[in-house]
C-alpha cells in the first residue's frame, strides 16, 4: 500500500472492484454481479459493499467537492450543513460507509449501495445515463494510471 493510498479509507482495488460491479450492474449481467460479489460468505458480501463506499467516497470528495463554485470562487459558509446538496452528497456517503458492517449480515444492501451510487453519478456530476459507461471506464483508466506511476 503506497501513502497514496494511506491517505484515503478505502484502496485502489476497492474503486477498481466498485468499477466492475457498476458496469455488470448497468450491463445487468446478473453472472457477472454474482462473480464479483465471490462466494456467499459474509466476507465476499463486505468486500462488495466497500467497494460501493469507494465509489460514492471517490466521487464526492475526488469529484463533486473540488468541482463546487463555492470553493472554486473561495467563499466559505463555515460549515458543509449551510451547503444542503453537498450535506445530501456526504450523507450517502455516510450511508455507504454505514452498509459496510451491515452487509455481513445483510448481502442484499451492495445492491441498494450501487443504486446510491448510480444515483450520486447522475444527479451529482451531471453525467447522464447513458454516459455513466464511459464515466466509468474513465474511473477506471485514472485508477489504473495511479497504480502505475
Amino acid at each position: 500500500m503506497s501513502d497514496d493510498d494511506d491517505a484515503r479509507p478505502y484502496t485502489k482495488d476497492e474503486v477498481l472492484h466498485g468499477v466492475a460491479l457498476l458496469q455488470a450492474h448497468l450491463a445487468g449481467d446478473q453472472d457477472a454481479v454474482a462473480a464479483l460479489h465471490g462466494d456467499d460468505d459474509a466476507d465476499s458480501a463486505v468486500e462488495a459493499a466497500r467497494a460501493m463506499y469507494a465509489m460514492g467516497h471517490i466521487i464526492v470528495y475526488g469529484l463533486i467537492v473540488p468541482e463546487m463554485w463555492v470553493i472554486k470562487k473561495g467563499f466559505s459558509y463555515g460549515e458543509t450543513r449551510h451547503v444542503p446538496e453537498l450535506q445530501l452528497a456526504i450523507l450517502v456517503v455516510e450511508r455507504l460507509a454505514d452498509r459496510v458492517e451491515m452487509a455481513r449480515d445483510v448481502p442484499a444492501v451492495c445492491a441498494l449501495s450501487a443504486g446510491d451510487v448510480m444515483g450520486l453519478i447522475v444527479q451529482c456530476t451531471g453525467t447522464t445515463r447513458e454516459e455513466v459507461p464511459a464515466f466509468l471506464n474513465t474511473v477506471r483508466e485514472r485508477t489504473l494510471q495511479s497504480m502505475t506511476a
